[in-house]
């Protein structure tokens, strides 16, 4: 803890601190080291019970940065009682997170491999470590004030403080790294492999990694003024391109009442994309506030970037939780959406408090310039922690909500059995997923017909004995019928339908390849262009049916559909793609003649595009209907 006695005191409290803190380096290192190698194979207890090794695992990776943080920051009794209540926390959601293990009795494909996710936990870990980040920064100001809502300022400084040191820390055991490969590659120059050796040693890199981070953390504390300057520096910096990106969404807000929101819906990656611009937005409107001192935000142009960045938070949020809730809609929870919600929340708390702060100060030149920000900031900092606590137990699980919706949408038809997607039952819904499958191995609706039910049990029992997903992914049994591929196919031109016998054609040949295609949803876009290879020649269907290039399908002297010809790039040339789905196409005749060689015939692609702006031409070639047989 930093005192204001003289310099021998000081002195010697540096000197103590930092031995304590390598005392607890070298333990984390040691504990990290007898769970690592418990872990490898074959598996030693406490690896083979998840319950007991995850929490252990949290909590020799986590707890003992705390105690490298807290050391320099409170006296032992505070910070023992502090670490002992994060250590509980953290034990607690451990043990969840290995209760909530699939822990598949059926036969795997390998039954000498580990549990299956024993090590997928960097999501956990983050989500945890975010958590304590900010409860550590909520408890130490806390304890030092004296009281549940420290000031602001303090406030700021521990929270910045704290974020510059894990970024100064983290890059400087990547250098510390990066030095100990280069000494390596200079002594293997001289045939001398012992240093490499010795870095890939486990019981050598975990020490040595820890002590790094102790050290870096060390004396970014003891140098409380040069991180200050360099968090000043950093966040003025940033706050110079706070006017940039108000400009921008300005731009992008105020283009929307005069477009259509289609292409912003077709884009699938709306929702995150409008929640990083308004996290973003967050994060540049507390560069230039900073700790709300008057000097830190004298430029008129930045308090008005502020004030006009945080009235936007609103239409961007308003258009995340949209966009968020169409794909909820069509397609159910998955994990990715329910955190996308939950930061949706997070973020819209935010929303709420600056807008509030603009309007109870509208004037940026004003003295109270979004002053109740800082309220906002304390109290959402609080409601980020429920919101992970809820992440991270089963009130707001997000396999346990995705298996429940899928199950749902099943129960109510929304998805017939054949579509149901049964890998992310098995390797992302968890305890809810495997005991969902069990059930659907003899599921049965008077809605369905037999193949669908089989096919649906099959599928079951098959994901069941499965430690693999891409393995799943081929095993699956994809029943082709024209109802099915009708119903995920989009037909152009608008209003036209394709033949029933095309239809059946194209199942057959997929079925041929492997599937692939539109037999399986959610392949990738699935549209068919009704167009016209000859001119005054019959129809043809040109498909796109995946990211490959789309294929174009004729008849032939027997009425029979056949697989005649393939057109690249169709997928990135945006214009040639809205004049097709218009009906806008014509045949033409080539510029160039094909070269006839040995029998082959050889196609000239030519070198200009028909996208502009594109380097990558549109080239279509037709080949000759197969013989008869």
């Amino acid at each position: 803890m930093t005192t204001d006695t003289g310099a021998p005191d000081q002195s010697s409290w540096n000197s103590r601190t930092f031995t304590a803190r390598l005392a607890v380096a070298l333990v984390q290192a040691a504990g990290l080291y007898l769970l690592i190698e418990a872990a490898s194979q074959p598996l030693a207890w406490p690896a083979t019970v998840p319950t007991l090794f995850i929490p252990l695992l949290m909590i020799w990776s986590l707890i003992p940065l705390l105690a490298l943080l807290g050391v320099g920051q409170l006296s032992r009794r505070p910070l023992l009682l502090w670490l002992l209540a994060a250590t509980v926390m953290v034990a607690g959601l451990g043990w969840y997170a290995g209760w909530r293990l699939p822990g598949l009795p059926t036969v795997t494909d390998n039954p000498h491999a580990p549990p299956p996710q024993i090590w997928n936990y960097a999501n956990l870990w983050l989500r945890m470590a975010i958590g304590l980040f900010i409860a550590h920064t909520l408890v130490v100001d806390a304890i030092t004030e004296g009281r549940w809502r420290p000031s602001y300022v303090r406030h700021f400084d521990t929270a910045w403080k704290q974020g510059v040191q894990a970024a100064l820390t983290g890059v400087f055991v990547a250098v510390f790294w990066l030095t100990l490969h280069l000494g390596a590659g200079l002594f293997e120059l001289l045939k001398i492999t012992f240093f490499r050796r010795l870095i890939e040693h486990d019981w050598f890199a975990l020490p040595a990694t820890t002590l790094a981070m102790a050290t870096a953390i060390h004396v970014t504390d003891v140098q409380p003024a040069l991180i200050r300057g360099a968090r000043t520096l950093a966040l003025t910096l940033f706050s110079w391109l706070l006017p940039l990106l108000v400009v921008i969404v300005v731009g992008f807000l105020g283009s929307l009442p005069f477009l259509s929101l289609a292409p912003l819906w077709n884009t699938h990656f709306s929702c995150g994309l409008l929640l990083a611009t308004a996290a973003l937005l967050i994060f540049l409107i507390n560069c230039c506030y900073q700790d709300g001192a008057a000097e830190r935000t004298t430029i008129l142009a930045k308090r008005w970037a502020g004030s006009v960045g945080a009235l936007t938070l609103a239409p961007l949020v308003t258009l995340a939780a949209w966009a968020l809730g169409l794909r909820v809609g069509q397609y159910g929870w998955t994990p990715q959406r329910v955190d996308a919600a939950i930061i949706t929340l997070g973020i819209s708390a935010y929303t709420a408090g600056y807008v509030v702060a603009v309007l109870r100060a509208p004037r940026p030149s004003g003295p109270h310039w979004l002053r109740r920000l800082e309220t906002t900031n304390h109290l959402t900092a609080h409601f980020a922690l429920v919101l992970l606590l809820a992440l991270l137990t089963p009130l707001a699980d997000p396999a346990r909500l995705m298996v429940v919706s899928q199950m749902a949408r099943l129960r109510s038809g929304v998805v017939a059995p054949t579509d149901l997607d049964v890998t992310a039952l098995r390797f992302d819904g968890a305890r809810w997923g495997r005991d969902a499958l069990m059930t659907l191995r003899q599921a049965t609706d008077s809605r369905w017909s037999a193949e669908q039910t089989d096919t649906l049990h099959a599928n079951a029992n098959t994901a069941l004995t499965k430690d693999n997903r891409y393995l799943l992914e081929g095993a699956l049994k994809h029943p082709v019928t024209a109802p099915n591929l009708a119903s995920r196919i989009k037909v152009y031109p608008a209003g036209q339908s394709l033949p029933p016998d095309f239809l059946q054609a194209y199942g057959a040949l997929k079925q041929r390849q492997g599937y692939g295609g539109c037999v399986i949803a959610g392949n990738g876009p699935c549209n068919a262009y009704l167009i016209s290879v000859q001119t005054g020649g019959p129809v043809a269907v040109l498909m796109e049916d995946g990211y490959a290039a789309a294929v174009v399908f004729e008849r032939d002297g027997q009425n029979a559909w056949h697989q005649t010809g393939t057109i690249r790039d169709l997928t990135g040339c945006d214009r040639v793609r809205d004049a097709l789905q218009r009906g806008d196409a014509a045949p033409v005749p080539p510029n160039r003649p094909d070269l006839l060689v040995a029998g082959v015939r050889l196609h000239i692609d030519p070198d200009d595009g028909a996208c502009k702006g594109t380097d990558k031409p549109v080239e279509a070639r037709i080949m000759e209907p197969p013989p008869d047989k």
